[in-house]
C-alpha cells in the first residue's frame, strides 16, 4: 500500500498533514510570490519548496482513479510545450522556422551556421520558464487529491491572506515610498503594493479574493443556526469592506474595472434582487454600492494618470509584440522569451526609459512564445472548464467569477507572470476538478436503478 496515497472512496483524508503542508505552501508562495521577475531569491525557494510538494502530489495522484483527465491534460500540455521547445534541430530545419532567416544568415556569417539550435530563440529562459511552473503545479496536482471541503478551506486561507495584506497596504501607504514594509522597495512610488511589487497585480489578487469570501459567508450562513449565520455574514462584509479599502489605496485603474466586474458577478450572491424581507438586502446592497462608488473613485484618480501621459505605451508594445507573433507562428519564439526578442526588434525611437520585460498581455504574450502551440493547454482547459460549468453549484460558479478576473486583468497586464497568482489560479482550477469530480460522483450515487423486468 503506497503510505502517501489518498483515499479516493471514503470521506476522510489519509494524511491531514499533507493538507496542512499544501496550505503552508500555497501561503509562502502568496505572501513570497509577488513579483514577476528574480526577486532576491524568492523565486528559488518557492520553486525548490515546491519539488517535494510535487512529488507528493504525483504520488497521491497514482493512488486516485477519479482524477480529472482534462486537468492533467491541461498541466501535462503545459510542460511539454516547452519541453518541445527546447529539442536541437538540425542547421537546415531551424532556418527554415519562420522568424529565423535573418539570424541564420548572421550565424552562418560568422561560422555558426551548423549547430544543432532548438525551437526556443532563448533557451536559457525556456529552461527558467519550465523550472518556473514548479509552484503552479505543486499547487495543482495538491489540490486534485484532496476533498472538496478541504479545497473550501484553501480557498478560505487566500482570502485570509488578501486581508492581512491589506493591513500591510495601510502601514505601506503610511510610510510613504521609503516604507521599510515595502517588500520590493520604493519602485512603486506612493502606491500601496501589499505582498506584490505591482498595485495593478495586488489589486487583482484583493478583487479575485472577493468571491472567496462571499463563498465562505454563505457556506457558513447555510450551514449555521440564525445566529452564527448573522455573524458570518457580519465577518464576511468586514472582510469585504477590507478588501474593497485596499484596492483603493492601491491606485489601480485596472483594479478599478476588475471591481466592477466582480461586484456585478456577486450581485446574485449578495441577494440582490431577491424577494422577501427587504431587511435582507441593506447589507448586501450596502456592499454592492461601496464597491461601486470605489471603482469611480478609482478611475477618477486613475484618470490624472491618463492626463499626464501623452499615450499609453501598452499600445505600442503591443502593436510590436503583435508584428512579432505573427512573424514567428506557428510554433512561437519560445517560453520566456519576449523580454530577449522585443529588445532585439526595438529600434531607437521605441527605447523607454524603462525595460520592457513584458507585453503588458499575458493572452498575447503567450501567443508570442507558444505560437498555435497554445491551442492544445487552450483546448483542455477550455474542457475543464466546461466540465465545471455542467456540473456547477454555488462554489463552482464563485470560483468561475475569481478565475474570469484574473484572466480579465491578463488582457492589460502581466498578473500570472507572478508565483503569487499563478498559484491562486492553480487553486482556483484544481478546485473546480474536484467539484466537478465529487458533483458527478453524488450524482451517479442517487441515480436510480432501471427496473428489472419479471422472471417468467
Amino acid at each position: 500500500m503506497n503510505p502517501l496515497a489518498a483515499r479516493p472512496r471514503t470521506g476522510g483524508d489519509a494524511h491531514p498533514w499533507y493538507t496542512a503542508v499544501l496550505g503552508l505552501y500555497l501561503a509562502l508562495a502568496l505572501v513570497l510570490g509577488g513579483a514577476s521577475q528574480d526577486n532576491d531569491g524568492f523565486d528559488l525557494v518557492l520553486r525548490l519548496a515546491g519539488l517535494p510538494l510535487l512529488a507528493l502530489g504525483a504520488l497521491r495522484l497514482l493512488a486516485r482513479e477519479d482524477v480529472s483527465r482534462p486537468a492533467l491534460l491541461f498541466l501535462g500540455s503545459l510542460i511539454l510545450l516547452p519541453l518541445v521547445q527546447l529539442i536541437p534541430l538540425p542547421p537546415a530545419v531551424w532556418s527554415a522556422l519562420p522568424g529565423r532567416a535573418t539570424l541564420a544568415a548572421d550565424l552562418v556569417a560568422v561560422g555558426a551556421g551548423e549547430t544543432w539550435r532548438p525551437i526556443s530563440l532563448a533557451p536559457g529562459a525556456t529552461w527558467d520558464a519550465l523550472f518556473g511552473l514548479t509552484p503552479f503545479a505543486a499547487v495543482f496536482l495538491g489540490v486534485l487529491t484532496l476533498r472538496r471541503s478541504q479545497a473550501q478551506t484553501m480557498w478560505l486561507l487566500v482570502a485570509v491572506i488578501a486581508v492581512i495584506s491589506v493591513g500591510l497596504g495601510g502601514f505601506q501607504l503610511g510610510g510613504g515610498p521609503s516604507s521599510p514594509f515595502r517588500l520590493y522597495g520604493p519602485d512603486a512610488g506612493r502606491a500601496a503594493t501589499g505582498f506584490f511589487a505591482n498595485r495593478n497585480h495586488w489589486a487583482a489578487f484583493l478583487v479575485a479574493s472577493l468571491p472567496a469570501v462571499a463563498a465562505w459567508s454563505f457556506q457558513r450562513r447555510a450551514s449555521a443556526d440564525r445566529g452564527r449565520s448573522g455573524v458570518a455574514l457580519i465577518l464576511g462584509a468586514v472582510a469585504c469592506l477590507a478588501l474593497l479599502a485596499g484596492v483603493a489605496i492601491s491606485g489601480s485603474r485596472a483594479g478599478a474595472g476588475l471591481l466592477l466586474l466582480c461586484a456585478l458577478g456577486l450581485a446574485p450572491w449578495l441577494g440582490v434582487g431577491r424577494q422577501g424581507d427587504p431587511r435582507r438586502l441593506l447589507l448586501p446592497g450596502l456592499l454592492l454600492v461601496v464597491s461601486l462608488g470605489l471603482a469611480v473613485a478609482g478611475s477618477w484618480v486613475a484618470a490624472d494618470r491618463f492626463a499626464d501621459a501623452p499615450r499609453d505605451l501598452r499600445f505600442d508594445i503591443w502593436a510590436e509584440a503583435g508584428r512579432i507573433a505573427a512573424a514567428h507562428l506557428p510554433f512561437g519564439t519560445g517560453a520566456g522569451s519576449f523580454s530577449a526578442v522585443f529588445a532585439g526588434v526595438e529600434t531607437p525611437d521605441d527605447l523607454t526609459a524603462g525595460f520592457t520585460n513584458q507585453a503588458h498581455n499575458d493572452w498575447l504574450e503567450v501567443v508570442v512564445e507558444y505560437g498555435l502551440l497554445a491551442l492544445l493547454p487552450a483546448a483542455f482547459l477550455l474542457l475543464l472548464l466546461q466540465q465545471a460549468w455542467r456540473h456547477k453549484g454555488s462554489q463552482s460558479t464563485l470560483a468561475l467569477l475569481a478565475l474570469a478576473v484574473l484572466l480579465a486583468a491578463s488582457l492589460v497586464d502581466y498578473p500570472l507572470r507572478t508565483p503569487a497568482l499563478q498559484v491562486l489560479m492553480a487553486l482556483l482550477l484544481a478546485s473546480l476538478a474536484v467539484r466537478t469530480r465529487d458533483r458527478a460522483r453524488s450524482r451517479t450515487a442517487i441515480r436510480p436503478e432501471p427496473p428489472r423486468s419479471p422472471r417468467r
